[in-house]
Order: structure tokens, then C-alpha cells, then sequence
């Protein structure tokens, strides 16, 4: 799993790894690829470092943004199985 470039990126490497047995479950469970998984962790560290959210919670920061992205792509997969080819 790619991890984000930060000055301060210590903190990032120590929540990816505590959470790393998390997201894989999640990605398998919402049939990420691994190109799709490293977007949205990447995905969800940006936007994390720009509202800086995860100094207060930075798990549960990060798996709220990550289980957003799986659901919308998992909408977005769906909604092209459903329209008409």
C-alpha cells in the first residue's frame, strides 16, 4: 500500500500500519484492485491533511474517508451495470 509524502509523514506510516489489516478487509470486501485500494488510501490522506482531521482521530479519520470512497465507487460500479449498454 503507497503511503502519502508528508514533512510530518512518521504519524501516517504508524496509523497505515495499525490499520493496514482493516483496509485490506475492507478492499476485499468492496472488490478494490490494488491500483483502486492505493487511490483511495492516498485519496483519504490528502484530504485528511487539508482539513488536518486526523490529529484528533487519525484511525478513525482515515477509515470514515476510506469507507466513503469504497461506497461511492461501489455506487458508481453499479450504476454502469445497470445503464444501458
Amino acid at each position: 500500500m503507497t503511503k502519502p509524502i508528508e514533512p510530518d509523514s512518521e504519524p501516517w506510516d504508524d496509523v497505515l500500519e495499525r490499520l493496514q489489516p482493516v483496509l485490506e478487509r475492507i478492499f476485499k470486501l468492496y472488490g478494490l484492485s490494488e491500483r483502486q485500494a492505493e487511490e483511495t488510501v492516498e485519496e483519504a490522506c490528502r484530504v485528511l491533511v487539508g482539513k488536518r482531521l486526523w490529529r484528533r482521530s487519525p484511525e478513525i479519520s482515515l477509515l470514515h474517508v476510506v469507507l466513503e470512497r469504497c461506497e461511492r465507487l461501489k455506487e458508481e460500479e453499479e450504476r454502469l451495470e445497470d445503464s444501458p449498454s
